[in-house]
């Protein structure tokens, strides 16, 4: 399964790492630009290519698409099974126009993340997909001073939160903070993947590239 980090409207390089990775399941992890005044619309995309929204994604628009994966919930892709979550904070909201290229609903409501902590609790996943990360992971990447953004406290990171508290996966894989990121902490490996990167998920094997087109293999 190939993960893939924000895109930002920039479909055309996103098809192309479709067609290099042809045949091979892909998630890809928000902030599309989805309803983007400016962007293209999305095109019909290979049945086996889903995504999930980020804060930059119009949230009817990303419903409606049928690749969206979903705002939160579980599947098996590649004999793997894994849990996925929609939606962050944009910190640069007040800048914006809501209903053009910010929408209120960004985040899932209280009471749709609570359900989603409940159901994750449930599953205890061994891979976890979202578009921000927890803070245990962002403090760690902040660390690094790779990221040009501030640490907020959000709704959606609380959830993630409490999602970390109650079972550690094997892997967690997001985006949105646009820096390449990787870590093992406290028996869990976080990655961040930076703008149109990617990293490959096959059992126990990882192979990960930048948009640079780097590869890092373990």
């Amino acid at each position: 399964m190939i993960v893939i980090g924000d895109i930002h409207g920039k479909t055309d390089r996103y098809l192309k790492l479709l067609t290099r990775f042809r045949g091979e399941p892909s998630v890809q992890l928000g902030d599309f630009g989805i309803g983007f005044p400016g962007d293209e619309p999305l095109p019909p995309l290979p049945g086996n290519a889903w995504f999930i929204r980020g804060n930059h994604d119009n949230p009817e628009a990303a419903r409606l698409h049928g690749n969206y994966l979903g705002d939160y919930g579980c599947k098996t892709i590649d004999g793997m099974r894994i849990f996925y979550l929609s939606g962050a904070w944009s910190s640069d909201q007040w800048h914006r126009t809501e209903g053009v290229n910010w929408w209120r609903e960004e985040e899932l409501r209280v009471a749709e993340l609570e359900a989603a902590v409940d159901l994750y609790a449930k599953v205890n996943p061994e891979i976890v997909l979202t578009h921000d990360g927890p803070d245990e992971a962002v403090r760690s990447l902040h660390a690094t001073g790779s990221a040009h953004k501030e640490i907020n406290r959000t709704a959606t990171g609380n959830a993630l939160n409490a999602m970390l508290d109650v079972h550690r996966p094997r892997k967690w894989i997001f985006g949105h903070w646009h820096t390449r990121f990787r870590r093992q902490i406290g028996g869990t490996e976080f990655r961040c993947l930076p703008e149109l990167g990617w990293c490959r998920i096959q059992g126990d094997f990882e192979a990960s590239r930048s948009k640079r087109l780097r590869l890092d293999r373990r």
